[in-house]
């Protein structure tokens, strides 16, 4: 099973009604062991089908990334390598996550159903609060009904400026 390496999302309303600013990077790490960012800076809706906030944040950011660029960034050092390297630390009662070097990062294209299924094992995983089995069932058969995917995708992830502020603003 997967699981979040990054706590609790922390996020900050911006001053247009609906969407925030996602305030520090987090990490996911799939069943077969890949690493999922979702970068400090980037806007969400922080909504997925049913606007909640009942459920874990996380995951309604991750499936954003996918549903906004048709990409997602994967991290191309392990767990192991990014504790040791101190990119993944622990601040009070906090798991956190420096910036990334582009050199760790990839862009990898997603289609539709792909990014709605790493939605649902991310909801399976979640933690805070734990998910219960029918919203995750409920949530995802819900994104597989976002016919606002055939509008985006037209902008690509840069990972050079995936830390720039106004790079993640236009992008907002």
């Amino acid at each position: 099973m997967g699981k979040f390496l990054t706590t609790a999302a922390t996020i900050e309303q911006q001053g247009k009604k609906g969407i925030y600013r996602v305030c520090d990077n987090e990490l996911y790490k799939d069943d077969d062991g890949a690493i999922y960012l979702v970068w400090r800076g980037f806007k969400t809706d922080n909504f997925t089908w049913i606007n909640s906030s009942d459920w874990d944040i996380r995951c309604s950011h991750g499936h954003d990334v996918g549903c906004k660029y048709h990409q997602v960034v994967r991290v191309k050092i392990s767990e192991f390598n990014l504790r040791r390297a101190r990119y993944l630390y622990v601040k009070g009662d906090k798991i956190l996550c420096r910036d990334l070097p582009p050199k760790f990062l990839e862009v990898i294209d997603v289609s539709g159903h792909w990014i709605n299924n790493l939605f649902y094992r991310m909801l399976r995983d979640a933690d805070n609060p734990k998910t219960p089995k029918h919203i995750q069932l409920l949530y995802r058969t819900g994104v597989a009904f976002n016919f606002g995917w055939f509008k985006t995708g037209k902008i690509k992830i840069d990972l050079n400026r995936l830390y720039d502020e106004e790079w993640n603003e236009k992008q907002g």
